[in-house]
């Protein structure tokens, strides 16, 4: 068995990495994403590297050649020049653009480069944000899981294909397609429980590159014939055309749905094994082959590209700026190709093994040292000015509430999804008479209503949970946000059991909840929800399940006898704030970020209408921060000393909210909470 050259798997490369490149690069046509399913191109890599390798290293097996270390040759020559390149460019840049801080840009910077570098960052971000999602997009290795993936892959399938061919020849097929089958029928199992784990998981990725090997182990002889391959070969475009165009981010993947452009690949890989065919005669031409020759340095080099840009551009890309990076990303990955890879594979450099493993064990540990510098070292934040790091300041300025307990014990190991309930208020032996319900907001905004409360001698509880608005039956999407109908329903519960509670305070980013989405710069963020009347998902199906959820809430308050205060949402400004004020004065860009008055109410226009709505029905008193945050015109992101406000694009500082407990000075004063026991205007 021997890996003749075929151009058209050449060709069949470039119909993988150019959809990745574009989906990445978010080209639209009427402003949608041209390619939404083009993060497939990484599944059809997959089966022609199962494919390519196993053709060489059965040829290697059959002709008594195979040597563990003449494959990592091989390897090292062909995945660790470009990779270093790219790398080093990328800690170059990384130490220009990336912000410092624990739990920020560079020290995740360090943390992922290391994980590159001995090649486990799969699992790195599995625990952290997923592919799809907004935080994903300003992590400039993230596109080095793929590679993670396939390393791991190697580090076993090679003495498996050995072991089986030697001692179990004639069941080799069978014993593989037994371990394609586990492994698929596992990632379609995870994907339904834990889609993130499922996406970047070796395990539930190694069918894949199975399927590719399987084209190897039972090769074809001799031509088919050559209707059939035709059909073989338009059937396979049709599937990866039909995944690219249709999938989508908002989809489960890979499961079941990576089978559509992995068989297209595999057919036509099998098809254009003995026969030639439309599809590989196009795909055997320039056009196609170019881009697949130089596919791996376009990959390795189009996301950091794109990623640095961003951050360093920080206002939004136009399809321009964007046709441009392409170009830079082209000239990049043929400049990586023809200088830096072919020098390696083609033994112009390093031509002996044993220097060419201590040049790669020295990259490694240089590339590993700088990741743990970087990691350890919060992100080096010496090397900007301490203006910088003051602005950078306000994303740790969060609320520390104490006195605090979980009330769903089984969610403790989920950090920050906690359901608990916080004293705050006033320290006296009395019971609490209020009650702060709500998400992440509802702890922002808690430090205010704390203040006030201890000015008017009033004692009262947060009862909230990262992600879950204060809603019943309002059951969002994604494994993150599985626990809050039983959040919302334990409120309640614990409402009913102390009724002493009078007053309710409910706190949220309703916009988010009602509208299922992020806003400007997140709108890749998604947030939609379903009740027992869904029938869709989208945005005015969203709208719908928030409206029957906010008045089912409130009737269940009422029916309590709970008067109810509703604090709507501070502005949302779609913009991470102290990120982007810190990176403008970094490179000393004078930019405006502020909201306008007209953007904050047209965000809030639905839950505007959805509150009037139920204002009279359940005697509502709303709280609105807007009232101090947004002038005539703008929504302010920054104090008098010019400090950020926010720590992120939604959620005030510690410090602001105190700044706003003024706000909430009138309610204690005049409400049944406090010691005076005088009843709050209007009710």
């Amino acid at each position: 068995m021997s890996a003749k050259y075929r151009p058209d798997i050449d060709g069949l490369r470039a119909v993988a990495v150019i959809p990745v490149v574009l989906f990445h690069s978010k080209i639209s046509l009427f402003g949608g994403n041209l390619f939404p399913g083009g993060f497939v191109g990484v599944d059809i890599f997959f089966v022609i590297s199962g494919y390519l390798i196993s053709t060489i290293l059965l040829g290697d097996i059959t002709s008594n050649k195979f040597s563990i270390l003449k494959f990592y040759e091989r390897r090292i020559r062909r995945i660790f020049p470009a990779l270093f390149a790219v790398l080093l460019f990328a800690t170059g840049a990384a130490f220009v653009i990336l912000l410092p801080g624990s739990g920020r840009e560079m020290d995740y910077f360090g943390t992922h480069l290391f994980g590159a570098t001995f090649f486990y960052a799969n699992y790195q971000f599995m625990s952290e944000a997923g592919y799809f999602a907004a935080a994903a997009e300003d992590n400039p290795l993230l596109h080095l899981w793929s590679l993670a993936v396939e390393e791991q892959f190697y580090i076993v399938f090679p003495v498996y294909l050995y072991l089986v061919s030697r001692f179990f020849r004639d069941r080799l097929g069978i014993v593989t397609m037994a371990v394609l089958l586990v492994s698929l029928v596992y990632s379609i199992d995870l994907v339904r429980v834990d889609a993130n784990a499922a996406f970047y998981s070796t395990p539930a990725r190694a069918w894949e590159l199975m399927l590719g090997a399987m084209l190897a182990i039972f090769p074809r002889q001799g031509p088919m014939d050559q209707r059939l391959a035709q059909l073989f070969t338009a059937t396979g475009i049709g599937f990866i055309i039909y995944s690219i165009v249709f999938f989508s981010e908002a989809m489960r993947f890979p499961g079941a749905a990576a089978l559509l452009p992995c068989a297209g690949a595999a057919l036509i890989l099998y098809a254009g094994q003995t026969n030639e065919t439309w599809a590989g005669k196009i795909l055997s031409t320039n056009a196609f082959r170019f881009p697949g020759l130089i596919s791996y340095s376009l990959y390795l080099w189009h996301w950091p590209v794109l990623v640095f840009y961003r951050l360093y551009a920080i206002t939004p890309l136009s399809q321009m700026e964007i046709a441009l990076l392409i170009g830079v990303m082209l000239a990049a990955a043929w400049v990586s190709w023809k200088y830096v890879e072919a020098p390696f594979r083609t033994r112009n450099v390093l031509a002996k093994r044993n220097p060419l493993f201590a040049a790669g064990a020295g990259m490694m540990l240089v590339s590993a040292a700088c990741g743990a510098l970087i990691g350890y070292g919060d992100g080096l934040p010496g090397r900007l000015p301490d203006q910088v790091i003051r602005i950078l300041e306000a994303k740790t300025d969060w609320p520390k509430i104490e006195r605090c307990e979980i009330v769903i014990p089984e969610e403790a190991g989920k950090a920050g999804l906690q359901t608990r309930i916080c004293m705050i208020g006033a320290h006296n032996p009395g019971k609490a008479t209020f009650a702060v319900w709500g998400d992440s907001h509802a702890e922002s905004m808690t430090p205010g209503i704390d203040v006030a409360a201890k000015r008017a001698g009033a004692k009262g509880i947060l009862f909230n949970r990262h992600g879950c608005p204060p809603l019943l039956g309002y059951d969002m999407l994604g494994n993150d946000n599985e626990g809050c109908p039983a959040s919302a329903a334990a409120a309640v519960a614990h409402l009913a059991g102390h009724p002493e509670i009078s007053h309710v305070f409910l706190v949220s980013r309703w916009a988010f909840y009602a509208e299922g989405v992020g806003y400007k710069n997140e709108l890749s963020s998604q947030g939609f929800a379903r009740d027992s009347l869904t029938k869709s998902v989208s945005v005015m199906e969203n709208r719908k399940v928030f409206e029957r959820a906010f008045e089912r809430t409130l009737a269940q308050l009422q029916s309590l006898g709970r008067q109810v205060t509703v604090v709507t949402s501070t502005p949302e400004m779609g913009w991470n704030i102290p990120d982007i004020i810190a990176r403008a004065r970094i490179f000393n860009r004078d930019l405006e970020f502020n909201l306008s008055e007209k953007e904050y109410k047209d965000r809030q226009a639905f839950v505007t209408e959805v509150f009037d709505n139920n204002k009279d029905r359940y005697n509502l008193i709303f709280i609105r921060p807007d009232e101090k945050m947004c002038g005539d015109e703008y929504c302010v992101v920054s104090d008098e000393t010019e400090l950020p406000i926010y720590i992120d694009d939604d959620h005030i500082t510690n410090s602001y909210s105190l700044k706003l407990s003024s706000l909430f000075d009138p309610f204690f004063q005049a409400s049944p909470v406090n010691s005076t026991g005088r009843r709050a205007a209007g009710q």
